[in-house]
């Protein structure tokens, strides 16, 4: 029950962001493709994920939801409205980064409750 409340959750939070701007990801963990593949989550709510320069895994697509890995650099010329964190174990740690290299949109956190965050 709780893992399928946090699916419903997460999708709900995500279909409201879209309607305010774009979401992109954040980090093409293994562990986000079971998150993005059992939530359905594809292009419909997320535009790309950005990766680290030099990632073998931009350019590529994720399995199953076919959802672009690109450079993260694109994130911060951009400024989308909304960052999904995919590695959310490390969340506090990569939102941290992320401002301090310039994004300055709102990051999601999916798990273990779905929330905004504007650190």
């Amino acid at each position: 029950e709780k893992v399928q409340e946090a699916k419903r959750d997460l999708l709900s939070l995500l279909i409201t962001c879209k309607k305010r701007g774009t979401i992109v990801g954040i980090g093409s963990a293994a562990r986000s493709n079971t998150l993005l593949n059992f939530t359905h989550i594809d292009t419909t709510l997320i535009d790309y994920i950005g990766e680290k320069k030099g990632s073998p895994k931009i350019g590529m697509y994720t399995p199953g939801t076919h959802i672009p890995v690109v450079d993260e650099a694109i994130i911060f010329k951009e400024q989308p409205e909304y960052a999904l964190i995919l590695s959310w174990h490390i969340g506090e740690e990569l939102m941290k980064i992320y401002r301090k290299l310039g994004y300055r949109g709102t990051f999601i956190l999916p798990l273990p409750t779905p929330r905004l965050v504007t650190v």
